[in-house]
């Protein structure tokens, strides 16, 4: 894993893939890694255990029947050494009473066999985006006359409230954070759908153009988040 501490520069998130089943783990690794991921896969905990010993990983993906110590014995153990890494459970196991001691154990979701695949990576893409660590400084709660809450992911400017859209969260956190400097197009493009992923330069600018509405005084005359014709875009705080 990258060692950076930013959110927009670890987009690479490490992910920790616990999976007996050979074909699942394959379809999961490579979908992840398909989406900007990077992915360690293991067939049991003890494997995991032997590669990482910190297992400095962002998210665990989880079985619970897995040869030698199962996934909830795993998660449990996890949770008395206060290692708070986030686990996501996929299992064939669908008894409530399971499900039921995996949260308590720690999980933040539960996924039931079988499952659909584009479901999974957008509940992890969602999940991640919440838990990954952020950079150390505070973001900013206010852009001119508009207030952001961080914590209910809300935009407030008068009357008018506009909820942030994961995606749209994390390129306003990366304009944030990387200040009067021209980011390219295609880098935002990694930041919300990974690589060699084909996105078309109208799905950025409709951030930019949401952006503006939300903290522009005039959006027809933008002054802080600054479009560059062939070169990207500038979040200018020099213009607050």
């Amino acid at each position: 894993m990258k060692n950076e501490t930013k959110p927009s520069q670890r987009n690479r998130a490490f992910i920790a893939l616990v999976e007996d089943d050979d074909n699942i783990r394959e379809l999961l690794t490579i979908n992840l890694q398909s989406i900007g991921f990077k992915v360690d896969s293991f067939f049991s905990t003890e494997q995991m255990h032997r590669k990482s010993e910190n297992l400095d990983y962002d998210l665990i993906i989880l079985d619970i029947m897995l040869p030698g110590e199962s996934g909830l014995k795993f998660a449990q153990n996890l949770q008395k050494k206060e290692q708070n890494i986030p686990i996501l459970f996929i299992s064939a196991i669908s008894q409530e009473e399971k499900i039921r001691q995996a949260y308590l154990a720690g999980a933040i979701d539960y996924v039931v066999k079988p499952f659909e695949i584009d479901q999974v990576l957008l509940k992890i893409q969602n999940l991640l985006f919440y838990f990954i660590k952020r950079h150390s400084a505070p973001l900013p709660s206010k852009i001119c006359d508009a207030h952001i809450d961080w914590d209910l992911m809300k935009v407030t400017r008068g009357n008018e409230e506009n909820i942030l859209t994961p995606k749209e969260a994390r390129v306003l956190i990366y304009f944030l954070e990387n200040p009067n400097q021209i980011i390219e197009r295609k880098k935002l493009i990694e930041i919300v759908w990974g690589k060699d992923v084909y996105v078309t330069s109208r799905n950025v600018d409709n951030f930019l153009v949401k952006f503006r509405k939300w903290f522009e005084k005039d959006p027809g005359n933008p002054k802080i988040f600054i479009t560059y014709p062939k070169k990207g875009y500038a979040y200018n705080t020099e213009n607050l």
